[in-house]
């Protein structure tokens, strides 16, 4: 709720502003706070900072598109049920994650290419489950695909595991032309059909998953829709939300023209929000510290040789933490080109 809400608020600010420039503020004093109290001082040792939690099924995509910054060359692997096993196990039972407040299925491939997805979502409803007996709080669930693999099959499987609570489409460029032409290997027919009939079954199994599209644009274009060719505003409408970007830069491996989602809604000086409150879990079991590092470069220990809290609490991470407390993001080769924050 507290991320939800941090993001809404950053989305609807003009950079430059009062109110734009406060926010700014606040959260660069939270992170200031946050490092003292969780890393420095470790004042808090039964809790972490970690809010949000991706997994990556996969580490490749079917689709090539212009704005991403994934290495297709990259050798391609796949999660299997036990290194996911291994992390949910680590998440409920741990005390120190039950402030976990998001799951994302996805990081840089594309997650309904893992020809098991039905058993990896039966691990989750199995912790689910068990969240609930104990009478926990379980994160949500977000699955965020590009939709062109989602069969008639693999949508059945995700709306009857019960493991999902908000399915997230990529549906970009404000037009069916220029969808394909930013999704390189995608057919909006493809995408239309699958996505269509995925929201018609979840009616009318009253799963109540929520949906979602997140709609990358064109930097020259407005955040708005009056521009939007008909059917891709139609399309935005059948879901419960959508969101608007620009695209950005990738930790700075992707060179953006114009306005850019990291300066025009990011406001950060101090510190950075994904180092301080995102893990992301690789198909290998290998832990990264940002969802914006497609190509692996940021990882800090694996789920397979150590627990997830000794992987949070790694030197290298909390080596990285600090240089940003002392305003050098500069000597992180990671973060040194990033816009981000």
């Amino acid at each position: 709720m507290l991320i939800a809400t941090r993001d809404f608020f950053v989305r609807k600010l003009k950079k430059g502003t009062f109110l734009w420039k406060t926010l700014e503020f606040l959260q660069g004093m939270l992170f200031v706070k946050n490092y003292l109290f969780y890393y420095q001082w470790n004042i808090f040792k039964n809790s972490t900072t970690t809010r949000e939690i991706n997994i990556e099924f996969v580490s490749y995509c079917n689709l090539r598109c212009s704005f991403c910054s994934l290495d297709h060359e990259k050798p391609k692997v796949r999660m299997t049920p036990n290194i996911l096993e291994n992390l949910m196990n680590n998440l409920v039972n741990d005390h120190r994650f039950r402030k976990v407040e998001v799951i994302h299925l996805h990081s840089g491939g594309e997650t309904l290419l893992h020809p098991q997805i039905g058993e990896l979502l039966t691990v989750i409803k199995k912790y689910k489950d068990l969240a609930n007996y104990k009478n926990q709080k379980f994160a949500t669930v977000n699955l965020l695909t590009n939709a062109t693999p989602l069969t008639e099959q693999k949508a059945l499987e995700i709306i009857e595991s019960g493991a999902v609570d908000v399915m997230r489409f990529s549906m970009d460029g404000g037009s069916p032309e220029r969808f394909e032409s930013m999704r390189i290997r995608a057919k909006w027919d493809v995408f239309y059909k699958n996505m269509v009939f995925f929201l018609n079954e979840n009616k009318r199994q009253k799963a109540n998953i929520k949906t979602h599209i997140i709609s990358v644009i064109d930097s020259n274009n407005p955040l708005k829709t009056d521009w939007m060719d008909k059917q891709f505003v139609e399309v935005l409408n059948l879901v419960d939300t959508y969101e608007l970007r620009h695209p950005h830069s990738w930790a700075g491996e992707v060179d953006i023209e114009g306005n850019s989602s990291n300066s025009m809604s990011k406001p950060h000086k101090i510190g950075c929000g994904l180092l301080m409150h995102q893990l992301v879990i690789l198909p290998n079991g290998d832990v990264n510290v940002c969802c914006t590092d497609l190509n692996s470069r940021g990882v800090v220990g694996n789920i397979q040789q150590q627990s997830l809290f000794d992987v949070y609490n790694s030197p290298t991470r909390k080596k990285w933490l600090e240089l940003f407390y002392q305003r050098k993001k500069h000597e992180i080769d990671l973060c040194k080109n990033c816009e981000t924050f």
